[in-house]
């Protein structure tokens, strides 16, 4: 009869494991520069090369670039893996959140 409250909670934190997953995406293209920082006029430190797999620790709102876990940021029009990119960028708002709107 104990059993079953065990079986129970081992289904429920396997069926959570998805979400507890780490944002890998994939490399599109050859030699993708990796570069110090967000954007192109910063310092290539490497490249990635085509179908290489990565863990992604943060993405900019703008959806234009991409941290590679421990090493640096990559152009996000190379990176595929839509749910991994989605779960590490922050959401961005429509309205300016420093403006009241109900005081118009």
């Amino acid at each position: 009869m104990r059993l079953a409250p065990v079986l129970a909670l081992t289904a429920l934190i396997l069926a959570a494991a998805p979400a507890f997953a780490e944002p890998v995406a994939r490399i599109s293209g050859g030699n993708v520069a990796l570069r110090s920082g967000p954007g192109h006029h910063y310092r290539v430190i490497g490249a990635l090369a085509d179908g290489t797999n990565v863990v992604l620790d943060y993405c900019t709102t703008d959806d234009e670039w991409c941290h590679v876990a421990g090493t640096g940021w990559v152009d996000a029009s190379w990176v595929v893996g839509w749910s991994a990119k989605i779960a590490v960028t922050p959401p961005s708002f429509l309205s300016d959140p420093t403006v009241d709107r109900w005081l118009y």
